[in-house]
């Protein structure tokens, strides 16, 4: 079975294997014309540490990323594209480490990026290289680059956003409803909270309100990409469609292990823009690095809490009565405003256990 790719934003502290790559003279080979004689970078940690600061998390106009490996989550190379103000374009590279080439990981990294791309801004991705880099070429043009000229003996190509969506990416009606007939199942998947009025809620009903709530929010964190939020709200627990829904006190890590594999499997399988765009906002939802995913995860646990404070106090497990109390604080502590929302919920907690109201 082919191994498969995810992009990875490496921490500061993954700086090894950049510097392993930039000093690999096979690896390097190529850049050799910029670093004679055999372009390695000298002095790889300097590069890393500017690397860091200008080109991670700086999407639409810089962007930086390792391919990982997924089953064994090895780095084995990297990616990268940047805006050329110009051309009006965006340059772009994918390397992959020596040891790693001849397993399909160039064509599959950059897929990936330009899935990456086009859903982050981006609008026409250039490249160019030497004429004798077959390899490259034949890369480029399955994913669907086209050549716009040659110049000092190189050949230029670009893929714009049309392109790729209208080209080898396409999805077809059939497609798109599979992917609706998976996401059913979420309408029969249980939760084990109750609604108001008693009835076990599904997952899909937990995965629309906090999409709500997330495009609610929008002017209370107007620097957010909260429509992105709300695509993450949406998709959180596509996973709970093979598995489905196992309460988080009793979910152990095997259990994650087992929703995770299945949901990737999937997620694969299906065409290419919604694989790439699935495949990144899992990425960066599983990182919980970005405000953006800080902010989904907070909304998913909030509105747990809250379904409890609305359904009959009778439906509570008992370790409920002090989870509900303490649930999320930590999550939620990046932000004021959410920090305020929790004590409010917190609020009603309390509130309902003296109470012992039953709705």
């Amino acid at each position: 079975m082919k191994e498969m790719l995810e992009l990875y934003r490496p921490k500061p502290e993954d700086g090894w294997f950049y510097e392993k790559m930039m000093s690999d003279s096979k690896t390097m080979a190529y850049n050799a014309p910029w670093f004679p004689p055999d372009g390695c970078i000298p002095h790889p940690d300097k590069e890393w540490e500017r690397l860091c600061a200008d080109w991670i998390g700086h999407e639409p106009e810089r962007f930086y990323a390792y391919l990982r490996r997924t089953s064994d989550g090895a780095f084995v190379g990297d990616v990268c594209f940047h805006y050329t103000s110009e051309h009006d374009w965006w340059d772009m590279g994918v390397v992959i480490f020596a040891p790693e080439r001849g397993k399909g990981y160039g064509k599959q990294g950059l897929k990936l990026l330009a899935g990456h791309a086009f859903s982050h801004g981006v609008t026409r991705l250039h490249n160019e290289f030497e004429t004798t880099r077959d390899a490259a070429y034949r890369i480029h043009r399955a994913v669907g680059f086209r050549e716009t000229g040659w110049k000092d003996g190189g050949v230029e190509l670009l893929l714009t956003k049309e392109e790729y969506l209208k080209g080898i990416t396409h999805m077809e009606p059939r497609a798109f409803l599979e992917i609706l007939h998976v996401a059913e199942r979420l309408k029969d998947t249980p939760r084990h909270c109750t609604t108001s009025k008693g009835r076990r809620e599904s997952v899909a009903e937990h995965s629309w309100r906090i999409a709500l709530m997330a495009m609610l929010l929008k002017d209370e964190f107007p620097e957010l990409d909260v429509d992105r939020v709300t695509r993450m709200c949406l998709i959180h627990d596509l996973g709970e469609c093979f598995t489905g829904d196992i309460p988080t006190f009793l979910k152990t890590d095997a259990d994650e292990e087992t929703e995770g594999r299945l949901l990737d499997r999937w997620v694969r399988s299906l065409p290419a823009p919604v694989s790439n765009e699935l495949s990144a906002l899992y990425a960066e939802m599983n990182a919980l690095e970005t405000p953006e995913a800080k902010l989904y995860k907070s909304l998913d646990k909030l509105e747990a809490v809250i379904q409890h404070n609305e359904s009959p106090i009778d439906t509570w497990e008992p370790n409920e009565y002090e989870l509900n109390k303490t649930y999320a604080f930590d999550i939620v502590a990046f932000s004021d405003w959410l920090t305020a929302l929790r004590r409010e919920i917190y609020n009603d907690t309390v509130e309902k256990i003296a109470s012992g109201k039953q709705s």
